[in-house]
């Protein structure tokens, strides 16, 4: 462009040249006045042109001049933006975001103090984070800088970083902008200059894509943080679980041999039981022999009635716990007639009613014998009611109906049933048919009838005893 313009200039100078040469001439050929004027009206002509170009040319320079500046301040905002974003995109430190970032707002703005304002995400409250440079052109100010931001926090409509200058005074200058991702305002920077009008050249979209910069980095660095405090957490959780895991392992191993030690016991603790079980029934047997030897005509009564009670048990589906306690309250059902006397017991005429309430105090006393011992408890009321009968008209206490515990209901049933079907000194016993007629005939009144209808049924399937 430079070599273009020489090279005009000299063809102009050398067509000046000609045409001076030209007229001279003429004019000594003809000393033709007019033809010199023309020519000197040509050549003012082509000096005010070549005037008005030289004056072009130097606006043209002045413009040159002032939009190289503009670029090169724009150059420089742009190496400000690209030092920001390397800074952002290698640290997660948002101390060193925010000294760095200070650094070219310095370099570009001349500001004299910085100060940066955060909110809390979850108190939503302004907290003071990081501050530089002159405080006390900052303090001189006497702006609520955590004011502003709660009220920055109130609009609540802010899309992109926000400029104004919140005090433009002779001695000083201060500008606020606003940090925004997205739609969620996390803090706002104020900056501040000793200078009144050192901000008004300043671009306003520099410095709004600077603050974008500086609002993703520290939203960035926040995230970065918290993910790694999360790991951190999780790592020491982790920690944590793998000492309790070998903890519990070691408490494992010591309940396994504990386990096995207790089985051990366990074993010898069911010997011992089945030995006390078998004690318990030697104990009974011995009783229920101490009746026979005083009654002979029972003898084999309380087995019979212990049996026949079981299976009735069986049918009502009462349980194996249930029928354990039946078995030894039914062949100990008797053993209250060890206090009544031989006389009486082996009378083969009618009793008296004196000797009958005699008879009839059996009950009581088998239940006076075996109250103290623990292993009959369950079966105590059986034993004390099983001449209770279904009407209220038995004994010792005229219970009725539901009154009467099951496992006396069964023994009555299962106890007339044998008495009838044995022989006794003052009679022979019935035959099968007859008893089981005299059963049907007293359901509802002696027998509860349900117990009643289950010997009847077990009897038609041909169970005999």
């Amino acid at each position: 462009m430079q070599n273009s313009s020489v090279l005009l200039f000299i063809i102009k100078v050398l067509f000046t040249c000609f045409i001076l040469v030209f007229s001279s001439i003429e004019f000594a050929q003809t000393s033709d006045f007019r033809f010199i004027i023309v020519i000197g009206f040509v050549l003012l002509l082509m000096f005010i042109d070549y005037l008005s170009k030289s004056i072009f040319h130097k606006e043209n320079q002045g413009e040159l001049l002032a939009h190289g500046e503009k670029i090169k301040k724009m150059e420089a905002e742009l190496d400000s933006l690209h030092e920001v974003s390397k800074i952002i995109t290698s640290t997660f430190d948002a101390k060193i975001i925010m000294e760095h970032t200070y650094n070219e707002l310095k370099r570009i703005t001349e500001c004299d103090w910085y100060h940066v304002c955060f909110v809390g995400k979850k108190s939503l409250e302004p907290i003071l984070d990081y501050g530089c440079g002159n405080e006390i052109l900052k303090k001189i100010a006497n702006i609520d800088y955590e004011q502003y931001v709660r009220n920055l926090i109130e609009k609540n409509s802010l899309s992109e970083p926000q400029i104004e200058i919140l005090s433009n005074e002779e001695n000083r200058e201060i500008m606020a902008i606003s940090l925004n991702v997205s739609d969620e305002l996390i803090g706002a920077i104020f900056i501040g200059s000793s200078k009144k009008g050192a901000f008004s050249e300043i671009n306003l979209s520099f410095l709004k894509s600077l603050a974008c910069y500086v609002a993703i980095g520290i939203r960035n660095a926040e995230m970065f943080n918290n993910i790694y405090s999360q790991k951190q957490e999780i790592e020491a959780l982790y920690e944590e679980a793998a000492a309790s895991n070998e903890e519990l392992n070691s408490y494992i191993k010591e309940l396994d041999k504990t386990k096995e030690e207790l089985n051990e016991k366990n074993i010898e603790l069911l010997r011992l039981f089945d030995d006390i079980q078998y004690g318990y029934l030697q104990t009974v047997m011995c009783l229920a022999n101490s009746i026979e030897a005083k009654d002979p005509y029972t003898r084999g009564h309380c087995q019979r009635v212990m049996e026949i009670s079981c299976e009735l048990a069986r049918a009502l589906k009462l349980s194996e716990e249930e029928i354990k306690d039946l078995r030894y309250a039914a062949i100990l059902h008797d053993i209250g007639k060890i206090g009544i006397s031989a006389n009486i017991l082996n009378k083969t005429e009618k009793l008296t009613d004196e000797e009958f309430n005699e008879i009839k105090k059996h009950p009581i006393i088998a239940y006076n014998i075996l109250k103290d011992v623990e292993f009959l408890k369950n079966g105590l009321n059986g034993i004390l009611q099983h001449h209770e009968r279904y009407d209220g008209k038995g004994y010792p206490y005229g219970l009725k109906g539901k009154e009467i515990c099951i496992f006396a209901r069964i023994m009555c049933v299962a106890d007339a049933f044998d008495a009838m079907t044995s022989d006794r000194p003052y009679r022979k016993g019935m035959d099968m048919e007859s008893a089981l007629k005299e059963i049907k005939r007293c359901r509802g009144t002696q027998f509860d009838p349900e117990i009643a209808d289950l010997l009847l049924m077990m009897a038609g399937e041909g169970k005999t005893y």
